[in-house]
């Protein structure tokens, strides 16, 4: 399954050669290659920064799944479904990133590349990175006519609730899905809580698409008590 364009390695830069040195703790790939092979599907790339932190700018081709200690890594197994695919960290600090490889290895996942460094070093190191805007539950239902909504949560959740209208696409359905979709139009992405459908906006993007990731999902959705249904 492909999540995203290729990127081809950024050409060098010999008038900045600070840009080329990146320090991140021992990895086998470089973090272009890392980032050319997520494209490719060959690796699983995840952040493991808070959601609100991810929120912002992201390393291109990551997923957001937030480093919350012991037992991660037996989540991020769960969510893998029996894969075993090479997997690569990006974490704000060292301390974090190492927890979050140790939790990997436990779990019996290869751990191919780690940055510990936070986004701005990314930046700086000439990096790509994807930026995805942001829409509130309220600036949504004030402005539904806007969006096209697509719901990524699984069928299950769905018996909780659906906004009005919304296209019901599981997030791993939606790369074989996503040529029917109409670029021209603005999607508002939603999940349970903004984190899976962080991920699936920043992709989104990568494809050319105008996107806006819905802040804490459908869990804020009810909340405030706008309008649902079910299906």
């Amino acid at each position: 399954m492909r999540w995203g364009a290729d990127l081809p390695d950024p050409a060098p830069d010999p008038a900045n050669p600070t840009k080329r040195e990146v320090n991140t703790m021992a990895t086998e790939l470089s973090p272009q290659v890392a980032v050319q092979q997520a494209n490719e599907g060959q690796l699983i790339f995840l952040d493991v920064r808070s959601a609100r932190e991810y929120a912002g700018v992201r390393p291109a081709a990551a997923y957001n799944f937030p480093y919350h200690g012991r037992n991660w890594g037996a989540m991020v197994e769960r969510a893998l479904q029996g894969q075993k695919p090479p997997m690569a960290l990006f974490a704000g600090d060292a301390e974090v990133a190492e927890a979050a490889r140790r939790e990997l290895e436990g779990v019996g996942l290869e751990v191919v590349f780690v940055w510990d460094r936070g986004i701005e070093a990314w930046k700086e190191a000439g990096l790509p990175t994807v930026e995805v805007a942001d829409v509130t539950v309220d600036e949504l239902a004030q402005d539904l006519e806007r969006y096209e909504i697509i719901d990524v949560r699984e069928p299950y959740e769905h018996r909780m609730g659906v906004i009005p209208g919304a296209r019901l696409i599981p997030m791993n359905q939606l790369p074989e899905v996503i040529g029917t979709l109409d670029p021209s139009r603005p999607y508002a992405i939603v999940c349970a809580s903004g984190s899976r459908s962080a991920s699936v906006a920043a992709w989104m993007s990568q494809q050319g698409f105008k996107v806006a990731n819905v802040v804490g999902g459908m869990n804020s959705w009810m909340r405030a008590r706008h309008p649902i249904t079910r299906p």
